[in-house]
Order: structure tokens, then sequence, then C-alpha cells
């Protein structure tokens, strides 16, 4: 499943929970929930504004006490986007990746010999 398709599922996962619970949220967000509701339910999910109108929704569920309101992550829709990757580690792994033991130098690139695997007694493969 790529990226699009798990977003894809997370906002119709959201318009599912409105739908289920519409009477409940109505009733907590009172006057916040007629306008974005009306254009969730009118708008075209491609739209800027169906994504813009559930992220409203999202939030106010949210401000109104509800953890995770409506199961939005930050990621999804306008705003900042997380940074890339982590970081990868810097050191010494098992060359046949059949065990899990990372040996990481504690400044700069290991001096010597390479260390031994423990399952495979190989040599571990350098990391940078």
């Amino acid at each position: 499943m790529g990226n699009d398709a798990k977003a894809e599922r997370v906002l119709a996962d959201a318009v599912e929970y409105l739908c289920r619970n519409a009477g409940e949220l109505r009733d907590l967000l009172g006057p916040a929930w007629d306008a974005p509701f009306a254009v969730v339910r009118d708008t075209a999910p491609a739209e800027p504004a169906w994504r813009d109108a559930l992220r409203a929704l999202h939030e106010a569920v949210e401000a109104a006490g509800v953890p995770g309101g409506i199961g939005l992550r930050a990621t999804l829709g306008v705003g900042a986007w997380p940074a890339g990757p982590p970081a990868r580690s810097v050191g010494r792994i098992c060359p046949t990746g059949r065990c899990a033991r990372v040996d990481l130098p504690e400044k700069g690139p290991a001096e010597g010999p390479d260390p031994l695997c423990a399952l495979t007694g190989g040599p571990l493969r350098p990391v940078d």
C-alpha cells in the first residue's frame, strides 16, 4: 500500500468516524460543526476545501477535549511536513542481516581489525 493509499484510508476512516458520531459531535461542537461538515458532506474529496474542512473539524473536536480528534495525523493536510528520514547509524553490522548486533564506535570510524559477528563468525560490515 503506497503513501497515497494510506492517506486515503486515514481520511476515509475520519469521515466514517464523523458520520458514525455525527449527533454527539454536533452537540459537542455546536455552531462550529455546521459549516465544515456541510463542506465535507457536499464537496468532492479531491478538492482542497474538503481536506481543509476535514482538518477544521479534526482541530475543533480536539479542542473540545477528544484526544486525537477524528484521527488525522499532523502530516495530513496543509501544514509543515516532518523532516527527512532519521540519520543512519555509523558503525558495523552483521554482513548477513541475520542478527541484530550493531557495533557503534565511540568516536569516528573504528580502527583496527573488523570485529566478528557472534552468530556467523564473519567480520561485521562497516556502515556510515
